[in-house]
């Protein structure tokens, strides 16, 4: 089973390729080396078989980095929701390893707790980027609206009684301020 090549470009299989470096390196063994059929000349044929395709191997590594960066590829979407429940599945999965590890007493409670707070984070996350589906970048600008208040959002009414603004602390660890309620620094991950 041969992979699809991008822009076009049909790939040789694998087999083709190994079978023309076993045929070349054959027939330089026969036609100029004039060697008989026997222990070395089969080895020479493997040899360019073996050459052959570490050429193919080599190739298919350089050959990526040496194209032009291809424009914003469409997402596809049915795939990239498929491995994001995968994710999701794999997260809760950990969860109740955690928890399970947790009853029999093979970790503490403190790590367990940072350990189910954690991933427990993720799981949400993962949850609403699901539930998003394709217009998850409007959800990710409409939660940086709200968290950095930008200007352009309609300003809350005078009668209305604003809420308290959240006190934000540093991290002792890396200095990055975070919620008052944050119990984990969002960058070192650190318990405040």
């Amino acid at each position: 089973m041969t992979e699809a090549a991008p822009r076009g470009r049909r790939r040789v299989p694998l087999w083709v390729i190994a079978l023309a470096g076993a045929l070349a390196a054959a027939a330089y063994a026969g036609l100029v080396e004039k060697m008989r059929l026997g222990p070395p000349s089969v080895m020479l044929t493997l040899g360019g078989m073996t050459l052959a395709l570490a050429g193919v191997a080599i190739y298919r590594m350089i050959d990526p980095l040496s194209r032009e960066p291809a424009e914003a590829l469409p997402v596809r979407t049915g795939s990239r929701l498929r491995e994001l429940e995968r994710e999701k599945q794999l997260v809760l999965k950990a969860i109740k390893e955690i928890e399970l590890d947790y009853q029999m007493r093979k970790i503490a409670e403190r790590d367990y707790r940072e350990m189910v707070e954690r991933y427990r984070a993720r799981a949400m996350r993962l949850i609403t980027e699901i539930e998003a589906g394709d217009d998850y970048r409007a959800l990710i600008e409409r939660e940086l609206a709200i968290r950095l208040k930008l200007p352009g959002q309609a300003p809350a009414p005078a009668s209305a009684k604003a809420p308290a603004a959240p006190v934000r602390h540093g991290c002792a660890g890396c200095g990055t301020v975070n919620d008052d309620d944050a119990q984990f620094c969002k960058k070192c991950g650190q318990r405040l």
